[in-house]
């Protein structure tokens, strides 16, 4: 059963307080015993409903009486309450969040090479959005197929979306792909890149018929590739994710000359 305890309050609170709901005014020794609150403890429960707003308090009288509020303004005194705080708590934890990373950031990245890889497209997929979501400065996309088990309709929303969220971060994103992959992709996904973060000039998109295979770049150092099955050229069979800024840096060069000598893409042309 749902209680005030949901709400913040302790469970002496919560007894006390719908007990007084089916009483007048009650003194604080009537209350403990009609509630099974201890009578050591009944003053500190009383005090703490007064301070949330939930009972008020008839001082004049001898001993002093208590009656409860109204349960829709009381519930809508703790909901209000135990929002704010749950906001205040919210934002500590974000400013230790960006502190942890400075803090982390601070003792450098691991600079030798590292490999990874993800099996399925599901967690392939998962993996590929966690690396565009920490990207810095650049996310390069290469690609000459949509492999068959990739769903552009369910899973193109979120890479848009991790790409978007890089865009507004000042990530410089490029995608250079096939023109006949361009006309493959549904049209919401053409129209919202005709709409901002999109039309920043840390955007750009452009065609060659001179791919074959795909990869991510990410901030110089780290690659993502797709696995293709050697059966099944358009089926993905996973995903590696290499951070080896050599390797990255001669892939970058042949990307540069690749982008240079492609077509600039203009939605709509």
């Amino acid at each position: 059963m749902v209680n005030l305890c949901d709400l913040g309050l302790s469970s002496y609170e919560d007894q006390a307080y719908r007990t007084m709901l089916g009483h007048g005014p009650v003194s604080a020794m009537d209350l403990a015993q009609a509630s099974d609150v201890p009578e050591g403890r009944i003053y500190d429960v009383l005090d703490s409903l007064e301070t949330r707003g939930l009972v008020r308090c008839q001082t004049h009288s001898r001993p002093k009486q208590y009656l409860a509020v109204e349960p829709e303004a009381a519930i809508d005194r703790l909901v209000e309450t135990r929002s704010r705080e749950l906001r205040e708590e919210i934002n500590r934890y974000e400013v230790v969040g960006n502190r942890l990373i400075d803090e982390l950031s601070a003792d450098g990245s691991v600079s030798e090479q590292f490999l990874t890889t993800a099996i399925g497209v599901e967690d392939a997929t998962e993996l590929l959005l966690e690396r565009i979501a920490v990207a810095d400065e650049q996310v390069v996309m290469v690609a000459d197929i949509f492999t068959s088990e990739f769903d552009v309709a369910e899973m193109g929303p979120d890479i848009l979306d991790h790409i978007a969220d890089a865009i507004e971060r000042g990530v410089d994103v490029s995608m250079l792909v096939p023109h006949r992959l361009v006309d493959a992709v549904p049209g919401g996904f053409i129209d919202r890149i005709e709409r901002e973060p999109f039309t920043d000039d840390g955007f750009a998109v452009r065609t060659t018929d001179q791919l074959y295979g795909a990869f991510f770049l990410l901030d110089h150092v780290e690659l993502c590739f797709d696995v293709v099955n050697p059966m099944e050229r358009d089926a993905m069979i996973g995903l590696i994710n290499v951070k080896d800024p050599s390797f990255a840096l001669e892939l970058e060069s042949q990307f540069r000359k690749h982008w240079e000598e492609a077509t600039r893409y203009e939605p709509g042309l």
